[in-house]
């Protein structure tokens, strides 16, 4: 029998599916045989596109859609080899991102680090390896800018070096065996006239082979007041080798090797940070801690985008069965609650840059918070990513698949110093007003 109710039938099981368009941003409403119904533009501010884009400034200026679009595009081959692309690091210069933290005053980008956090979350999308290869660069510059900034000094020579050469700067700060130690390496300086001899390990170091310009930190022996120092010496100086080592899980194309320092002479005049192992209540050190947590957060931030579009896209097909999954209850509530803690560690990421670029802040009091953020994002990004490719199905499983290998570049947010046992060990000594130092503390 013919009714009112088997009339309203078809347009009651209307399915409306939000589907991403290159150009135009668009709602579409199919029925259940997978038939385009319904097509018009939103006009909705309630998105995640408008979400993300009331967070973050608009970066195009500072890296075109052109070189994101070419770096998506070789991602995969270069996942494949495990090999960061020595083409993908000279489009990178020839578009101004080694020089984007530089002050414009020293002829660089003259992004604030919230710009730069926004740039990292970008770039991410296209090839999280690369992504996270370049924020070990722009966290280093961006604490060279603090030390400049501060003190006015000979860095300001460097910077405008960075900004006008395009050099690259490789951060040689992980050694095998520190423990998540911010403040310690096992790196020896032994004391010579005009300045201290290197012996020791750095690994993994991203951009090792690419790069100009290292940053490390090293600790003097014997032990001597303010014993570890930070400095920035030439990629070239004698005693200075890279061993191609790198082969991982994820991030196989960040160029992360190994560095063997062997008699490497460090000149007095290149080091330009002292203070004692494990300990730092300068606010240069605070400064380059946080623009680290930062961009770290942003990086594996662009991670998680990348996956919810790739998950978007692949259960809206046009044809029937994607589009009554995408659909369902369950599948936008799983993906919902992937995309909940996300989105509240973007703001959080964001609201933290925004106060670092504030002249009147002192980066001693932001860093708690920057580690909070940093510490929560890891579980938060981990758990959004896989959400995301155990929602798609089996499909998110093919190694040759886009999710496979954000699923798997993902999981490196876990490695990032302070780890998480320090990290949670340090701000419960500053909830209990505890004497602390920045490395987890066992008896």
């Amino acid at each position: 029998m013919f009714t009112a109710a088997n009339a309203l039938y078809p347009v009651l099981q209307a399915k409306a599916v939000r589907m991403r368009s290159r150009s135009t941003r668009a709602v579409q409403v199919y029925n259940t045989s997978g038939q385009l119904e319904m097509n018009h533009e939103s006009a909705s501010f309630f998105s995640l596109d408008q979400a993300v884009k009331a967070i973050w400034p608009r970066t195009e200026h500072l890296l075109a859609e052109t070189v994101a679009a070419a770096i998506a595009e070789a991602a995969p081959a270069a996942d494949e080899a495990g090999v960061l692309s020595g083409s993908t690091v000279d489009l990178l210069r020839e578009a101004g991102y080694f020089g984007l933290p530089v002050p414009a005053a020293l002829d660089g980008g003259g992004a604030s680090l919230l710009e730069c956090a926004a740039v990292q979350r970008r770039l991410a999308q296209s090839d999280p390896a690369v992504a996270i290869a370049g924020n070990m660069h722009l966290f280093s510059v961006g604490m060279s800018v603090e030390h400049w900034l501060r003190r006015q000094d000979s860095c300001g020579l460097l910077l405008n070096a960075i900004a006008q050469e395009h050099l690259v700067l490789a951060s040689a700060f992980a050694e095998p065996g520190l423990g998540g130690a911010l403040l310690r390496s096992n790196v020896k300086a032994t004391h010579r006239q005009g300045g201290y001899v290197l012996r020791g390990v750095k690994s993994p170091c991203s951009l090792a082979a690419h790069c100009n310009l290292i940053s490390l930190q090293m600790q003097a022996e014997p032990a001597e007041p303010n014993g570890l120092m930070l400095a920035i010496i030439p990629a070239t100086a004698p005693g200075i080798r890279v061993e191609r080592t790198w082969d991982a899980l994820g991030m196989r194309a960040s160029g992360s090797e190994t560095l063997r320092l062997e008699d490497c002479f460090v000149p007095d005049e290149l080091i330009f940070h002292r203070c004692e192992p494990g300990f730092d209540d300068d606010q240069i050190f605070a400064a380059g801690l946080v623009w680290f947590c930062v961009l770290t957060t942003a990086t594996y931030l662009g991670v998680v985008q990348a996956a919810i579009d790739a998950t978007r896209d692949g259960l809206c097909q046009t044809f029937f069965g994607n589009v009554e999954r995408a659909a369902s209850l369950s599948a936008q509530a799983a993906l919902g609650e992937s995309l909940a803690g996300a989105l509240s560690i973007e703001a959080a990421c964001a609201a933290v840059a925004e106060r670092m670029d504030r002249e009147e802040s002192d980066p001693r009091s932001l860093v708690p918070t920057a580690l909070a953020v940093k510490h929560v994002a890891v579980d938060a990004c981990i758990r959004a990513v896989e959400g995301a490719a155990e929602l798609l199905g089996a499909k998110s499983y093919g190694r040759t698949g886009i999710l496979a290998r954000l699923w798997r570049d993902v999981q490196a947010a876990r490695f990032h110093p302070p780890n998480r046992l320090a990290a949670r060990q340090l701000l419960g000594k500053w909830a209990l007003q505890l004497p602390f130092r920045f490395e987890l503390d066992e008896p």
